[in-house]
């Protein structure tokens, strides 16, 4: 059962795929047990094991008492009732599954400009530079490695705004921007500093004011799971040992406290970014004091949590609880690679960055290593676990600094990725573009993936295509908050619809080398498909 407002619930139901023919939902309020009502269920979602079956109620007053059991019929008529003790032959209101109150943080409440909203995330060393700097700098178009220096910073971020604003940008996601170690930032020394090699404070400020004026969201970095080692309070510990009043900040093992051997956690057993103890009172006001301090002054419109899934959960209840209160707006985005589940939902994270959706595109549309039966059924597995409304916010992405670019996972071939592209930008979410893969960039894993904007040397008419799908976007409503269905998925053809009331998107991938066509009801007509394309139809 999902809390939509106290007054509004959705009941979900899971069967074996296939079981059941009819699925009725009956309820009833506890102190009037003869008034019963029956709501019918349907399948929003399938796979080839499992079957959502759903159904929304709306109360005429908060939801509080009230009784609920299945009837289910399987598909040779047989009946039976279904509630917290099992089944059963009978309807019986024993055992009956219970809503008692639902209170107002029961509620999931998501930052509704996040629902379909278009990312692009940028590697603030690699996207763009303006002027000379200081600062050992390659040239731009070096090779990226862990340890060069490129000089991309904020102010070349700025300049490229109207690019960004031409491409049909809603929202930036900065990777860190403040004091750390490295070229990534990801060891971050002073939370309440920007890097000199990015800019200054008010760079950032000028950065989000300019977005917004253009209609374009900030979000930042947040590093809260860990440090880099010449963050001050492990400074102090390195010196202090047992006597340092930073101790409980972290996680020694023995004192001294020393690098080499590393003798404390750190995350990814990487000696250089000692674990922050999110369970010390003291660590989570100071990340509260840095989530917060940010969202005033530079007026960014949320956070990207790195790490997500190895955060102490109560300190990010908490973290959220003084956030909302103060910005409810701002967004609360997780960062892990697989089932998101679990970081979720009114106490926790608004959304996820989507490695599933990644994950099944890749082996789909880049490597061709599954067919079109066994996507949809990976990625139908996928919106299972997720209600509808934090699905529709998920951060869908091809790749980020942390994976191979899609070009590369595609061995080149430029249609693999036009195809991926098109799927992201149908597909309910949020599209996440990393930076440059819509100019036809290719790069291994870190440090490959890093490489400097493409400025000089774009794929154009990749770059055009990138365009006409988010223009194409930002047309339907449909788009970024219809329903989602699966027409036919068999070999290399998989067909696909969205729709919201009279706006619908039709759209056939055809991911083979042979002409392919189809008779779809909801086209009207055939349809064909040549090899290696996508054919997408606006109705009505």
């Amino acid at each position: 059962m999902q809390a939509l407002a106290r007054h509004r619930v959705r009941c979900i139901l899971e069967a074996a795929a296939g079981d059941l023919a009819c699925c009725d939902l009956v309820w009833w309020h506890r102190s009037i047990p003869e008034k019963k009502h029956t709501v019918s269920m349907h399948i929003d979602l399938s796979n080839r094991h499992i079957a959502r079956w759903s159904a929304e109620i709306a109360f005429d007053g908060e939801a509080h008492y009230i009784k609920y059991g299945f009837r289910l019929t399987d598909q040779s008529g047989v009946q039976v009732w279904y509630n917290a003790c099992g089944f059963h032959e009978n309807e019986s209101r024993d055992g009956s599954f219970e809503i008692l109150q639902i209170n107002s943080t029961d509620v999931l409440r998501i930052p509704s400009w996040s629902q379909g909203c278009i990312y692009y995330q940028i590697f603030p060393e690699r996207f763009a530079k303006s002027g000379n700097g200081s600062g050992p700098f390659e040239a731009w178009n070096a090779a990226p490695t862990r340890e060069n220096y490129l000089g991309g910073n904020l102010r070349g971020v700025i300049e490229r705004l109207p690019y960004l604003q031409d491409l049909g940008i809603e929202c930036i996601y900065l990777n860190p921007v403040f004091l750390g170690d490295f070229n990534h930032k990801y060891a971050t020394t002073d939370y309440f500093k920007i890097d000199p090699m990015f800019g200054t404070e008010p760079d950032l400020t000028e950065l989000v004011e300019k977005a917004h004026s253009i209609g374009i969201r900030v979000i930042l970095d947040g590093v809260f799971n860990h440090v880099g080692i010449h963050f001050a309070p492990f400074m102090d510990l390195m010196e202090k040992g047992e006597n340092s009043r930073y101790r409980d900040w972290f996680y020694p093992k023995q004192y001294p406290v020393r690098i080499d051997p590393c003798c404390y956690e750190c995350v990814g057993d990487y000696p250089y970014m000692p674990r922050l103890n999110g369970a010390n009172p003291e660590v989570r006001s100071f990340v509260q004091d840095v989530l917060l301090y940010w969202l005033e002054h530079a007026h960014i419109d949320g956070w990207r949590f790195d790490v997500a899934d190895e955060l102490d959960r109560h300190a990010v209840t908490g973290w959220r609880e003084a956030v909302k209160q103060a910005f409810p707006d701002a967004l609360f985005l997780a960062e892990t690679w697989g089932d998101a589940t679990r970081l979720l939902g009114p106490d926790g994270f608004d959304c996820a960055m989507n490695y599933l959706f990644r994950d099944a595109v890749i082996d789909f549309f880049a490597k061709g290593s599954i067919d079109a039966s066994g996507f949809t059924d990976r990625i139908n597995s996928m919106l299972i676990r997720y209600p509808d409304e934090i699905s529709l916010s998920m951060y869908n992405l091809l790749g980020s600094h942390d994976t191979a670019r899609f070009l590369t996972e595609a061995n080149g071939e430029i249609w693999r990725l036009r195809l991926a592209m098109a799927f992201q930008l149908l597909f309910p979410g949020a599209p996440a573009i990393y930076y440059g893969d819509e100019l036809g960039m290719t790069g291994e894993n870190d440090p490959g993936c890093r490489g400097g904007m493409a400025w000089d040397t774009p794929n154009r008419e990749l770059h055009q295509w990138q365009k006409a799908l988010i223009r194409l976007r930002k047309r339907h409503e449909c788009l970024r908050t219809g329903t989602y269905h699966v027409l036919i998925a068999e070999g290399t053809l998989f067909a696909m619809k969205r729709e919201k009331g009279r706006d619908a998107i039709l759209a056939v991938f055809n991911t083979g080398n042979t002409l392919q066509t189809l008779d779809l009801t909801e086209a009207g007509e055939p349809v064909h498909i040549p090899p290696y394309s996508v054919k997408i139809i606006e109705k009505p």
